[in-house]
């Protein structure tokens, strides 16, 4: 989700964004350092190794433990950049660079968005994109789109395979998991209309519907995506607060039942449950872009409507985001898995749900405030001092979640799922 000028109210620019993927796949908050003079020539990729440059930004990144790349991230250049799966017919079966890895190396090589831009689009016109998507499940690959923002512009790049199309936009923005790009891009891969010509998928010589021509007619994207769509644009018309970067973090918290098994097609934020919903929320991230400053916001942890959303810079690592570890199934020193052991608790019982909200949105009102009345050396301490007491903050729930003695439930499919899960991912209640 992207708010910025006219819809902004202070020319900010405002990203927003939840990863969805499996439950159970632990996701890191990490900083990356920038490199000056680098004499590495190349640089393992998830599925690929290509040519490494020798200065790179400094990056946070959110990433499945497993993956090279990540879901979505910030350079040191204040460039924001988030991807979205989508099934398009063009997919290519052969490994290549996967949309995560692009992310990354956006981040990593491009000062400006318009930069970030043009290496993701060479990048994947060289190697292309394709191999395992899933940790648990190798089978599953997908194509990419991207929101590109800093604090001038935003760029909504949409991929099929090794083509693509890209628009500059304004106002509010959300981006779908289908193409939504018709003959109303900038600009596109070299031979865009012809290539869309060959494949029979597009007539006429006029610029092809990119949307029309590339989506997958007889694998349209699960779980409801148009729905959430039309209430995304919804909730964001709506906005109309001091602190939209605020609003926002209530956004991706959103789900239409109350209910801890509830779940509708309108779910801003998924919760897994069976066959019919099988990707959670797995970590969720807000950036503030202007000119002047970046503030950025991570939960590191899953499902954002029972979590807090943290400050993290690139001097201030999220803490217990523990690397080079193999964190496919429970482990203590992970802020993420010790999470989940809250998080499923409260699946199979609301008790702890309603206390625990209340804290952290007033936490987060005060964070939100906080920050803004600071600037300077004055704001690298108060995120330094928000971030120790939200951590502490939810060790004191992570503590109850630990003695916390489950009820007994009638067996319903969400309970037996939710206990199979907790059996595969190591969590004893």
């Amino acid at each position: 989700m992207i708010i910025m000028p006219p819809a902004s109210p202070d020319d900010a620019i405002y990203v927003a964004k939840n990863s969805n993927r499996p439950p159970g796949e632990c996701q890191l908050v990490i900083t990356i350092p920038p490199v000056d003079q680098d004499g590495t020539t190349l640089v393992k990729c998830t599925h690929l190794t290509i040519a490494q440059v020798p200065g790179r930004y400094g990056v946070i990144l959110s990433k499945p433990w497993w993956a090279w790349g990540g879901e979505m991230g910030a350079n040191d250049k204040g460039v924001v950049v988030v991807s979205e799966a989508v099934i398009t017919r063009d997919h290519e079966l052969e490994p290549g660079l996967i949309g995560m890895d692009l992310v990354r190396l956006g981040l990593e090589r491009g000062g400006t968005a318009q930069e970030s831009l043009h290496v993701i689009t060479a990048l994947l016109q060289t190697h292309g994109q394709g191999g395992a998507c899933w940790y648990r499940d190798p089978t599953v690959s997908y194509d990419n789109s991207f929101l590109i923002a800093d604090a001038n512009e935003v760029w909504m790049l949409e991929t099929a395979g090794r083509h693509w199309a890209v628009k500059q936009i304004e106002g509010i923005t959300v981006l779908s998991s289908r193409p939504s790009l018709a003959t109303d891009y900038d600009q596109s891969s070299y031979a865009l209309t012809q290539y869309a010509q060959l494949k029979g998928w597009s007539e006429g010589a006029e610029d092809v519907d990119f949307a029309a021509a590339f989506s997958h007619k007889s694998r349209l994207p699960a779980g409801g995506s148009q729905q959430r769509y039309k209430r995304l644009t919804q909730l964001l018309a709506a906005l109309e607060g001091e602190y939209p970067h605020l609003e926002l973090m209530q956004v991706l918290r959103k789900r239409k039942k109350v209910a801890p098994r509830g779940r509708s097609k309108e779910d801003i934020a998924l919760r897994a449950g069976g066959r019919s919903r099988n990707l959670q929320t797995t970590a969720s991230m807000v950036a503030r872009l202007s000119r002047r400053r970046q503030d950025f916001f991570f939960t590191g942890t899953s499902a954002p409507d029972l979590s807090v959303f943290k400050p993290v810079h690139f001097d201030l690592p999220l803490k217990a985001q523990p690397q080079d570890t193999d964190l496919s199934r429970y482990h203590e020193d992970s802020l993420w898995w010790r999470h989940e052991r809250f998080h499923r608790a409260v699946l199979l019982s609301a008790r702890l749900e309603e206390a625990y909200c209340q804290d952290r949105d007033e936490l987060e009102r005060n964070m939100v405030t906080d920050l803004a009345a600071h600037k300077g050396r004055q704001l690298s301490n108060i995120r330094r001092q928000i971030q120790d007491n939200l951590l502490k903050w939810e060790d004191t729930w992570l503590e109850k979640s630990l003695t916390y003695k489950a009820p007994v439930l009638s067996v319903s499919p969400f309970v037996r799922y939710w206990k199979r899960q907790n059996r595969q991912d190591g969590i004893d209640f």
